[in-house]
């Protein structure tokens, strides 16, 4: 036995059967020569019993087509929605709100100079950095809701 000789194993064999010829022969076999029917006769109509079918491909084509444009018009308008919630919420910043930055910073906004934000991170050592405002990720607490809440803790306090 050489090493040029093919001979296939068991697990092949369905591969080889699906893959011969309607002749019935090996592939490359004399019997693997198949004749074809034209598709249309010589009046240029289809040929009896058959009809003129388009290819599959145009419409495979077209679903992909509309998959994809359906999934950009979703992923257009969920980023609009996030611009725009998070336009309003740069421009509700204010002195005393307490912000979490991107970077996991938590701090009170003492000071606002344009794109610069001064936070405080610890009221006990007097802890302040200068921040980017595009840093800023969320508002965890406006300055509104913080007075109202060191009210009721006074309130309830005295």
């Amino acid at each position: 036995m050489t090493h040029d000789t093919f001979m296939p194993s068991a697990w092949m064999m369905p591969v080889l059967i699906q893959d011969a010829p309607q002749g019935g022969g090996l592939i490359g076999g004399p019997s693997s020569t198949t004749t074809q029917q034209p598709a249309s006769t010589a009046d240029g109509g289809a040929g009896a019993g058959q009809t003129a079918r388009p290819s599959g491909g145009m419409d495979m084509m077209f679903m992909i087509l509309v998959l994809f444009g359906g999934m950009l018009l979703i992923t257009m308008f969920s980023g609009r929605k996030d611009k725009k919630r998070r336009k309003e919420m740069m421009a509700s910043l204010g002195k005393k709100d307490k912000i979490r930055t991107a970077g996991g910073i938590i701090g009170t906004i003492v000071e606002m100079k344009g794109d610069e934000v001064l936070i405080e991170t610890d009221r006990a050592s007097h802890t302040r950095l200068w921040l980017a405002k595009g840093s800023i990720a969320t508002v965890e607490k406006h300055a509104k809701s913080v007075e109202s809440t060191e009210e009721e803790t006074q309130s309830t306090g005295a």
